[in-house]
């Protein structure tokens, strides 16, 4: 039987992210009341959580989940080499 592994993406979507498309940036979206946001951004190879509007006020926490998804999309994105 063979297992098979989730992308980043089917993990944040599992959580309740949507992902949005912008240029030089991977963002997923929570909707939980407020607006929860985790982004990529590419060109300076940086993630962070912040909630409100991406990158207006970091958040102060991140579910191991959470985690596990962003070492995902890192792993993705080569970042981990």
């Amino acid at each position: 039987m063979e297992v098979q592994l989730k992308s980043a993406r089917e993990m944040f979507e599992e959580l309740g992210y949507e992902i949005i498309s912008k240029p030089n940036t991977i963002t997923y979206r929570l909707n939980k009341g407020y607006f929860y946001y985790i982004c990529f951004k590419l060109n300076k190879k940086t993630v962070y959580k912040s909630k409100g509007t991406c990158g207006k006020e970091v958040a102060s926490s991140i579910t191991t989940k959470e985690l596990q998804a962003i070492n995902k999309q890192i792993e993705e994105l080569g970042w981990d080499k």
